[in-house]
């Protein structure tokens, strides 16, 4: 009898890259909170606390990945995507969409308050303030981002089961 392979679900890999960026980003803070520690100790401060934020980031999309496994999500005889399957593929899409969005803003925030300021110590009060400046001011666009993502997500998921099943004929 012929078998289809449906190979990983997307949810799943989707979570696998975004544990990998976050895995990345604990070991810099780690790193940059030990080199800060020894060279700039004023500032230390700055990489020590996205290491919390980080770790429970990282934890939040440990747990995700393992809810996305295909042997969580489809029985063992299962020739196609389920709509359950397609649901949590589309979820996910969005949650990676608000992290990946948060961590930019993060980022961007923090860069601008490192050129701004010349007192390391007040570095981390300008950087949540820029943060959540900018937070406000995308406020209204950010469902819009995620429901984008989820729909592109649908939208291909749509496609390869097209195509799957025109493969079929």
């Amino acid at each position: 009898m012929y078998k289809t392979n449906l190979g990983e679900p997307d949810a799943h890999v989707m979570m696998r890259h975004a544990k990998t960026v976050l895995r990345f980003l604990l070991i810099v803070a780690l790193i940059a909170t030990c080199g800060l520690l020894l060279f700039l100790p004023s500032a230390a401060y700055l990489a020590a606390i996205a290491v919390p934020v980080l770790f429970i980031g990282f934890v939040f999309v440990s747990y995700l990945e393992r809810q996305s496994q295909a042997k969580v999500l489809r029985s063992g005889n299962q020739s196609n995507i389920t709509q359950k399957e397609v649901e949590t593929d589309v979820r996910y899409a969005g949650i990676l969409t608000a992290i990946a969005l948060t961590l930019f803003l993060a980022l961007g925030a923090f860069i601008m308050a490192a050129t701004l300021v010349e007192d390391w110590s007040m570095v981390g009060m300008v950087a949540t303030v820029f943060f959540l400046i900018s937070i406000f001011l995308l406020f209204p666009f950010i469902p819009l981002f995620i429901k984008e993502a989820k729909h592109e997500e649908r939208k291909k998921l749509q496609h390869s089961t097209d195509l799957h099943e025109g493969s079929k004929d």
